[in-house]
């Protein structure tokens, strides 16, 4: 094929800037020769206006190199206008090769519904109006596409935001001197992390290549990692390029990095011990411990691995009673398909697994827990009623809950967790975060009707179960970008557990069984929010039980079963979603 045509004015065009460009879809190569000549070869340098926002449009600009940003207007108030580092307004994408700017304007008549400003020397194809009304007339495909791009906008969207999410992310890893040799071990760790194709850029050398190789990458890759040594001067340009940026510092450093005046990308900064202070601390996501070698034990390469790939895993553990086993089953599975759980909350059951979790347990420590606190005699305690119908046990639970979390609390953690619990007083969910676990533990399995509420800071707490029996949200909000979620309160109830034959019914109990109903009936109740909790995750695991009820710790092999099976068979689609480091990490 032609790569270049001359355009009226007798420029060379390149052709092949318009392929892959949506307007111009289904051209055969030596029409796309054609549209290239009706087209003007236009260079911007850096801050040029190539669109206002509200600005009638005088014709359609296809970026061949360069980059530009999209401003959309912000209320007009000081508060307001001070969360935006634009004057222009809030950024709302990054344009780059191939983006067309104008083209429903143009057809429409509709003024540009955002300013596009120039964030590098761009160089941009432009169509005129006569053009572009003869080509249409020539190629009745381009009315086609046009049309097809029209149902995909949304109120002022552009052409680059309805194909946006075909493009891949781009983040620019910013390193200090003391951790640089800790570069090629992370970016390692973060393509073993990727479920998709994943790339990185040495953009010392030179960042004008860099940025020319990331337009390239961008459409075929899920994540295009630009590494970059800490540089006041080019760090406000590598921001421009990105859409996000980790900067990781190590001792003595960061005290001087500058608050870019255009953060035209989120900052994440990634302190070691001894590390400065700089302006931006509210960007603080993690801090890291120091090793030997390379700076940074591999541990923490895996996680910022993990970071640069959005793939973080976080667990939501729902609530059970015994069937919380289950979780157990789960976690085996994770543990064996080699994945690291950075983030975990739970409700009743599953907050208390979730703190073993927390606290650095394995599944097999964790089983092994669980059983030792919940033996029959310890069961029977903590469900023996009085005579108004309320269990006794709550001595006996808040002696399990001390003992085996070893009276520590939130800040003794090794990962993040969240106990949910439900805040009475207010009407609330309350994720508890903060405290000694055994009381977070208590509130959270202050089942009502069976235990009195914990009352905490003058809030009585119950069991999460009552509002939020699987926290997926708040898990989310901790920080995980990838989040399994285990339900067991699923729909399918099986008639037998695999290789039994159905129990006989059981014989009519006598005396007041109000307790139990109650407790059915609660159960019942959260069928669907326990689903809908769930289904907000990215996996769900719903394990199917046999005949069964949240009693019965006897069947902790039967529960735990069923939660392997489960997660099992969901773990094709963790897959898809973030893929097991552990082969990766060798430092």
């Amino acid at each position: 094929m032609t790569r270049t045509a001359t355009s009226f004015e007798g420029v060379a065009v390149p052709v092949a800037a318009l392929e892959g460009v949506p307007l111009f879809e289904g051209l055969q190569p030596a029409e796309l020769v054609i549209v290239a000549s009706a087209m003007r070869f236009r260079d911007f340098p850096a801050g040029a206006v190539i669109a206002g926002m509200g600005q009638p449009s005088r014709g359609m600009l296809v970026i061949v190199e360069g980059l530009a940003n999209e401003l959309a207007a912000i209320v007009e108030t000081p508060e307001a206008r001070s969360r935006s580092v634009f004057a222009e307004g809030r950024l709302v994408g990054k344009l780059r090769r191939g983006d067309v700017i104008g083209a429903l304007s143009l057809i429409t008549g509709d003024p540009h519904p955002t300013t596009v400003r120039t964030a590098v020397p761009t160089a941009a194809l432009e169509l005129g109006n006569d053009e572009f009304a003869e080509l249409m007339a020539k190629y009745p495909v381009l009315l086609r596409n046009l049309g097809r791009l029209l149902s995909e906008r949304l109120t002022a969207a552009t052409v680059r935001q309805a194909r946006r999410g075909a493009r891949g992310e781009a983040v620019a890893l910013v390193t200090g001197p003391s951790l640089s040799a800790a570069v090629p071990d992370i970016l390692a760790a973060a393509q073993a992390a990727s479920p998709g194709p994943f790339e990185s850029i040495d953009a010392d050398p030179s960042l004008d290549a860099a940025f020319s190789r990331l337009d390239d990458l961008l459409p075929d890759q899920r994540t295009v990692v630009l590494a970059a040594g800490l540089a006041a001067d080019t760090l406000p340009l590598l921001l421009e390029q990105v859409d996000r940026a980790v900067v990781l510092l190590g001792e003595g450093e960061g005290d001087d990095l500058p608050a870019p005046a255009t953060a035209a990308a989120p900052i994440e900064l990634v302190l070691a011990p001894g590390a400065g202070r700089p302006r931006l601390d509210e960007s603080v996501v993690r801090a890291v411990e120091a090793g030997s070698g390379c700076g940074l034990p591999p541990a923490e390469i895996a996680w910022l691995g993990r970071h640069l790939a959005r793939t973080k895993l976080g667990l939501a553990l729902g609530a059970g009673g015994a069937k919380g086993y289950a979780h157990v089953g789960a976690l085996q599975v994770l543990e064996e398909a080699g994945y690291t759980i950075d983030y975990v909350g739970g409700s009743s059951i599953g907050a208390i697994v979730g703190a073993y979790v927390a606290l650095g347990s394995s599944a097999s420590e964790i089983d092994a827990t669980l059983r030792r606190a919940f033996t029959p005699e310890a069961v029977a305690e903590v469900f023996k009623l009085s005579l108004s119908g309320e269990s006794t046990g709550r001595d006996e639970m808040s002696r399990i809950l001390r003992e085996t979390t070893g009276g520590r609390s939130f800040s003794d953690t090794e990962i993040p967790l969240t106990a949910m619990a439900v805040d009475l007083t207010d009407r609330v969910p309350a994720p508890l975060r903060e405290g000694p676990l055994w009381e977070a533990l208590l509130a959270s399995t202050a089942l009502a009707g069976m235990f009195p509420p914990w009352v905490r800071d003058g809030h009585r707490l119950v069991d999460g179960l009552a509002l939020v029996p699987v926290p997926t949200e708040a898990v989310a909000a901790d920080g995980a970008d990838v989040i399994v979620a285990v339900n067991l309160m699923g729909r399918e109830t099986l008639a037998a557990w695999p290789g039994q034959e159905p129990p006989a019914p059981p014989p009519e109990r006598k005396g007041s069984r109000m307790l139990e109903t109650l407790l059915e009936v609660m159960d019942v109740s959260q069928l669907d929010t326990s689903e809908r909790n769930a289904n907000q995750a990215d996996v769900v695991v719903t394990p199917r039980f046999g005949p069964s009820s949240w009693r019965d710790f006897e069947l902790a092999d039967l529960f735990l079963a069923a939660g392997r099976s489960a997660a099992e068979e969901q773990l094709p689609a963790l897959h898809s979603l973030a893929r097991p480091q552990a082969a990766a990490v060798t430092t």
